[in-house]
């Protein structure tokens, strides 16, 4: 038997609901601010459901202080929550389900809810990710079914439960400020900031034959505008930082890799760059917005992007990888009149594209800066209260609505480089909606390899640790896998995130005791190969996660993440070849390619996304930026897939497609019907499509040498054995040493593409 009350006679008034719950809102004051949207949606009488979107504990608390009724919540709960939790249920009449028991206290708690239906109550339920509980697979379908499917009919007011109306809701910063999950119970975590403000939003009510897509999707909506109506409040990034670094002046913030024995506290951190926006203050003129920094993944980079930030300008991370074209572009689009970089890496880099701009080195201002300079600013970011701190920096003056804090180029992977423009805004946004989702804390080490002009690295690699607290090992080329293996077994680090590309250099050069202490590992940017990730997990034991994002999205849409047991209760937030589910305050569509209209559950669309991780548009191209930004939603260009547990697969991009006798074959598919006959994890092959007078288009695929002894005659017979449509066939085969690579980890399309027209011309002009 169950040790949490039952219910069967639950009751409060709506006035004594008021006096209570009015009670705890006072009490409350001092640590939330609320804001409750949309309340006159809710039925002033009669039964509804309220499908929200988080299942914690707090919400326990905040959905019933956020209604004029009582509120019943549907709550899986453990033993470990202690007394207080039950004193709460008994409060609030919520129904505990607990997790130890399985699908006979599920049950239970379906039909107590049923049976609060029938009396005329609210009852609230979760869209979370769903959970196996011994055979029975609970989703916000399944919710819903059991809820409003059957035939049960109350006795008092003989109304079908069926008929009830469905009430979507959003909370908004509760779960991850005050509280996280630690092994089936709680431990209570320093808040960013006090009061922290707390958003509750309503919509109006749907039907209860509504489809559960348009439900999910209904809810992510309103999360979206959570997150919208606390704009005004939210603090500017740097701002975020200066708090951290007051509150913790002496704990380690960065670690450079390169530089042995080179790490900064926060405190140190911050005066370095107090320091360096002092000496570059006067070089700048007052006109001057964008400032250019080509420097690679290193604490110097990390203290020149901060400076310039905490000047209020504009700091712009130029591709060191790029071609000159791409960087005089870059550098004119932004009217860059100054670039920080090396001597060490301008060594490297042709510097023709570099007539129009000034070249600040970083080494000669280092030696600008006295020690006395350096010993006021430390001392001031030690003694100094942070309110005090922030107006000698002029931060008061910045917050979140701030419209721009960096300009980063498009990798150029199918077209030319584009200016993506994100605002404060938008990338703090990400990394609170980061934060509800992976939950990171101070205590993590980031392991950052990414460079700083690829957004995932800007934005989870620089900024998420600096915002929360946490610290990070920076290494310069994520190509050093032993390198980069021996970083994070000496520094412990617990947090990585990479693409598939790096990630095979770490297969295959290093030991499983390099990645011991890695917690949580995040792929991005390309397709995870189901190979790679299960060989991987083999080795080290820990499972490769697969994300998706773009840089127009700052960048994060969504991820996997690793599943949760409590009890016999196992909450499933994990499916291998997907990208996850939309992280929080992220809404995604998918839509027809021809009518715009939204498809079905299990349909391939054109992917679409809405949110406050929007960009603001594309610097200087506005017709691109309308063709891009539809109604405030993002046309991804990428094809994909939803199924009913909420879980997205990309199916391909539309721009790796070629019409064939006016069919559309896609590129990926090939290559992965050409990586499962050979059997590897590695990166072997390329699909490409190029012009063809008969056709309109034909396949080419460009290839390292096949393994094995393998001919290309070979694999073409065996993609004909596999039932792949004529169409589908590539044409000609092209050997090349290696295929090019961006810095992001990306194939280089466009040279594919390139590489392909070359050599199949240079065919035809041999005799």
């Amino acid at each position: 038997m169950s040790s949490f009350p039952k219910y069967r006679s639950w009751s409060m008034s709506n006035w004594g609901h008021r006096i209570l719950t009015g009670g705890l809102r006072a009490c409350l004051r001092p640590v939330y601010r609320f804001a409750v949207h949309g309340a006159e949606w809710l039925p002033p009488h009669g039964p509804a459901v309220i499908v929200h979107n988080a299942v914690a504990w707090p919400d326990v608390v905040v959905l019933p202080l956020s209604t004029p009724r009582p509120v019943r919540c549907l709550v899986p709960t453990t033993r470990r929550r202690g007394h207080w939790h039950r004193m709460l249920g008994r409060i609030f009449g919520v129904i505990l389900i607990e997790q130890e028991q399985g699908p006979e206290a599920l049950l239970r708690g379906v039909d107590e809810a049923r049976r609060a239906l029938e009396r005329g109550e609210l009852v609230a339920v979760p869209a979370d990710a769903p959970y196996q509980v011994g055979p029975v697979r609970v989703t916000l379908a399944w919710w819903i079914r059991q809820l409003l499917g059957g035939d049960t009919v109350s006795a008092a007011s003989q109304r079908p439960v069926c008929s009830v109306p469905i009430i979507p809701a959003a909370l908004d910063r509760v779960w991850g400020n005050l509280f996280r999950e630690h092994r089936g119970g709680f431990r209570w975590k320093r808040p960013l900031r006090m009061p922290l403000p707390l958003t509750v939003v309503f919509d109006s009510p749907l039907s209860a034959d509504t489809p559960v897509s348009e439900l999910e999707q209904r809810i992510q909506l309103l999360h979206c505008q959570a997150f919208e109506k606390r704009k005004a409040q939210e603090w500017s990034l740097p701002r975020h930082f200066v708090r951290q670094a007051c509150r913790h002046p002496f704990r380690v913030c960065v670690i450079d890799g390169l530089q042995k024995g080179l790490r900064l506290t926060y405190a140190q951190t911050l005066a370095g760059a107090v320091a360096l926006r002092d000496l570059l203050e006067p070089v700048f003129g007052a006109d001057e917005h964008k400032v250019g920094l080509l420097l690679p993944t290193s604490v110097g980079a990390v203290l020149a992007n901060l400076a310039i930030t905490l000047s209020g300008r504009i700091a712009v991370n130029l591709n060191y990888t790029a071609s000159q074209e791409a960087l005089a572009s870059a550098v004119r689009q932004c009217q860059i009149r100054h670039v920080l970089t090396t001597r060490r890496l301008m060594e490297r880099i042709p510097q023709d594209w570099a007539s129009s701009v000034s070249l600040l080195y970083l080494e000669e201002l280092r030696g600008q800066i006295s020690r006395w300079r350096k010993l006021v600013a430390w001392l001031q970011c030690v003694l100094l209260p942070a309110w005090i701190l922030e107006r000698r920096l002029g931060l008061q003056q910045q917050s979140g609505t701030d419209p721009l804090i960096t300009v980063i180029f498009s990798s150029g992977t199918t077209g030319d480089p584009k200016g993506v423009m994100l605002s404060h805004f938008n990338v703090l946004a990400n990394i609170q909606s980061i934060c509800q989702a992976i939950e990171p804390l101070p205590q993590d080490r980031i392991l950052g390899v990414l460079p700083l002009f690829h957004s995932f690295g800007y934005t989870v690699t620089f900024w998420l640790p600096l915002v929360i607290g946490a610290s990070a090992v920076y290494y310069p080329d994520p190509r050093q896998a032993k390198e980069i293996g021996d970083l994070c077994r000496e520094h412990r680090c617990t947090l990585f995130v990479t693409t598939p590309t790096f990630l095979r250099l770490v297969h295959r050069r290093c030991e499983r005791n390099h990645f011991r202490s890695i917690r949580l590992l995040i792929t991005g940017a390309e397709k995870l190969p189901r190979s790679l990730a299960e060989a991987f997990a083999e080795k080290f034991g820990i499972w490769p996660l697969e994300g998706y994002g773009c840089t127009e999205l700052s960048p994060v849409v969504s991820t996997n993440l690793p599943d949760e047991r409590l009890g016999v209760w196992e909450r499933m937030r994990h499916k291998l070849g997907t990208i996850g589910r939309p992280i929080p305050a992220v809404a995604v569509q998918l839509v027809d390619l021809d009518t715009g209209q939204p498809v079905s559950v299990g349909q391939m669309g054109m992917l679409r996304v809405y949110g406050p991780n929007v960009m603001l548009g594309y610097l200087g191209r506005e017709k691109q930026t309308q063709e891009a930004i539809q109604e405030g939603w993002y046309v991804t260009g990428d094809l994909a897939e939803l199924d009913e547990e909420g879980f997205l697969t990309i199916r391909d991009r539309l721009a790796r497609f070629s019409k064939i006798g006016g069919e559309m074959v896609p590129h990926q598919r090939v290559e992965d019907e050409i990586q499962r006959i050979l059997g590897t994890t590695e990166l072997v092959c390329a699909v490409v499509g190029v012009p063809d007078e008969r056709k309109g288009e034909k396949l080419v695929v460009v290839h390292r040498p096949w393994a094995d002894g393998l001919t290309s005659q070979e694999i073409l017979s065996r993609l004909k054995a596999k039932g792949l449509p004529n169409l589908w066939l590539p044409d000609t085969f092209l050997e090349v040493p290696e295929l090019p690579v961006l810095a992001t980890g990306k194939l280089d399309l466009r040279r594919l593409k390139a590489l392909a027209l070359e050599q199949l011309s240079t065919q035809q002009a041999s005799p």
